[in-house]
């Protein structure tokens, strides 16, 4: 088993190519790269991954044609829509088939009915590490309510709510026709700067041994959060810290700016093409959810940052059939309360839409994701595997003609196999054939439970957005003023 670059072959499907060439050319990559000082010390290998002269060494194979990323199935292109900040018995916890609940249970013992979720919701629910203990409780699931903001100011119980399939009727529809999974926890059991920081590296920082493999645990704050911080990572200002932990459970803080590799890294270094659709930083928008912003290996390569494009540019190409193998959207519209669900799930529908009507859909993936549960309740406990791992439920969709038929009223199938965010890496290394980041995409499910290629392929659906209820005035202001805390 030949293992290149940045990774660890673990399990991939057979490279039918001649080996001796490879081998040949990966011997004198290797003893150029030993001669050749390197330019960017901010690659630095860590964790599991290979020293830097074997990152060279792959870069020729690469490019001498000693090694190809071939789809190693129909999918061509996978795209990973990025969403906040919902719970799975929040959004689908009332679907047919899949593991819902409709009621939970409180610190007291107090079994309720979950009510309907306010959209817009009058204030956010904290879903911070120390949240996610309380309403985790060793596992009994029924502390949610002793989360700050879990009651509005008027006494709602705001953390024991779901949404309704007439509020979110469109992502209901999409799970009808193509696939839901009942099985998707966050990597990391808070906050979304670590839920970022997976969803494109496989880790948060415990494999960067030349970071002390410590990991955060809040978001990076600089002056204040709420002075408007609109990036964490490489490009806040010097004051900006984040607080972080190490495997000793000691916490210090640091700059929120790391050495690990993320995805796009091992993607351009087996010739994969990729984007990172993200908002343009202004009024009323900002890209503090792409990680890449905190991965210094991609942050300061000018040839990897142009591949990160504002998020308009996604449907002008997926309309066009030019979409890259590879694509995160993140949108504008987060979820993320008090914004809401509504005008998500429009701009959500505008990117599968173009999708859908462009040439690309015959041989496309669409994964949609929310980073973390936001404060809502779940009732499944969440696997406890070490400090960092995992948090609860969240709703994952899969999009796709290649989706399996399942029992669903259009055919729609349910996944109830576990999932995370480093699945969908898991799934873009398998089709590519490309070796692993770390340990935790290296063990995680590859997503191929959701498809069958031999299946005719399932067709478009393309939906309206709909009218969203009008906000007071009120709640315009508070959507403005929301500090984006996440």
């Amino acid at each position: 088993m030949l293992t290149l670059g940045l990774g660890q072959r673990h399990s991939s499907p057979a490279n039918s190519k001649t080996r001796a060439g490879v081998l040949a050319i990966a011997a004198l990559a290797t003893v150029v790269s030993t001669s050749t000082a390197r330019a960017t010390p901010a690659r630095a290998a860590s964790g599991p991954r290979a020293a830097d002269t074997t990152l060279l060494a792959g870069q020729w194979l690469a490019l001498l044609g000693g090694y190809t990323a071939t789809p190693q199935t129909p999918i061509q292109h996978v795209v990973i829509i990025q969403k906040e900040n919902r719970s799975f018995d929040e959004y689908f916890g009332r679907f047919p088939g899949a593991d819902g609940a409709t009621q939970g249970t409180m610190h007291d013992g107090t079994i309720v009915q979950l009510g309907t979720t306010p959209d817009p919701l009058p204030n956010d629910i904290n879903h911070s590490e120390a949240s996610f203990r309380l309403a985790y409780d060793g596992g009994k699931m029924d502390g949610f309510d002793l989360e700050k903001g879990a009651f509005s100011s008027s006494g709602q119980n705001l953390a024991y709510t779901q949404m309704r399939e007439e509020q979110i009727p469109n992502y209901w529809a999409y799970a009808r026709r193509y696939a839901l999974g009942d099985r998707m926890f966050a990597s990391y059991k808070g906050m979304s700067f670590g839920n970022n920081l997976f969803t494109v590296a496989a880790q948060s920082g415990q494999y960067d041994d030349s970071n002390g493999n410590r990991y955060p645990i809040a978001h990076p704050q600089g002056g204040g959060l709420r002075t408007g911080l609109t990036t964490w990572g490489c490009d806040d200002p010097p004051t900006a810290l984040v607080l972080m932990r190490g495997p000793d459970g000691k916490e210090s803080r640091q700059f929120p700016c790391f050495s690990f590799n993320g995805l796009p890294n091992l993607l351009d270094q087996y010739g994969v093409s990729w984007h990172y659709y993200e908002p343009v930083n202004g009024p009323g928008s900002h890209p503090k959810h792409n990680a890449l912003h905190a991965l210094n290996p991609v942050f300061s390569n000018p040839s990897l940052w142009s591949r990160v494009v504002p998020v308009p540019q996604f449907i002008q190409d997926a309309q066009a059939g030019s979409l890259p193998a590879v694509s995160w959207v993140l949108g504008v519209n987060d979820e993320h309360t008090p914004r809401t669900a509504c005008a998500g799930e429009n701009e959500t529908v505008s990117f599968v839409n173009a999708v859908m009507q462009g040439p690309d859909w015959p041989s496309t993936v669409i994964i949609m994701t929310w980073d973390e549960w936001g404060g809502f309740y779940d009732h499944v406990p969440p696997p406890q595997v070490d400090a960092v791992s995992y948090g609860f439920r969240v709703p994952l969709l899969v999009i796709s003609p290649f989706t399996k038929r399942g029992g669903g009223s259009d055919g729609g199938y349910i996944s109830h196999l576990f999932y995370s965010h480093e699945s969908p890496l898991k799934l873009i290394e398998t089709n590519w054939n490309l070796p692993n980041l770390t340990p935790k995409d290296a063990a995680s499910n590859d997503m191929m439970d959701f498809f069958d290629f031999g299946a005719v392929s399932k067709a478009p659906l393309i939906l309206q957005p709909r009218a969203c209820p009008a906000l007071t005035l009120a709640q315009k202001t508070a959507i403005a003023r929301d500090p984006g805390d996440y």
